[in-house]
């Protein structure tokens, strides 16, 4: 029982991990198209980058919107084995933006 919840730990990490990863890439590319889509629109050029940056957003976002409904499921089925409520800060080493200063 021990390692199975160790396993899950585990996977937690790396699920949170990777999430956070494409969180901050989805964010990059949203930032990236905006800038693209203002740059046309005031230098009118049709150069149409612009449409590849808010594609890669739009699959970004839909990749993100996986992988947290997947982290939400663990968090769910972690809490749901131990017998109590999902602890947002768990695992037990919270992210750096969750510690207090």
């Amino acid at each position: 029982m021990e390692q199975q919840q160790h396993g899950a730990r585990s996977g937690l990490r790396r699920i949170d991990r990777t999430t956070r990863r494409v969180g901050i890439a989805l964010c990059w590319s949203h930032a990236i198209a905006i800038a693209l889509t203002a740059a046309e629109a005031i230098l009118r050029t049709a150069t149409g980058w612009w449409v590849i940056s808010w594609a890669l957003t739009a699959a970004l976002l839909a990749i993100w919107a996986l992988l947290r409904a997947a982290q939400k499921g663990l968090l769910r089925r972690a809490a749901g084995s131990e017998g109590k409520e999902p602890d947002p800060c768990w695992p037990d080493d919270p992210p750096h933006y969750d510690r207090a200063a």
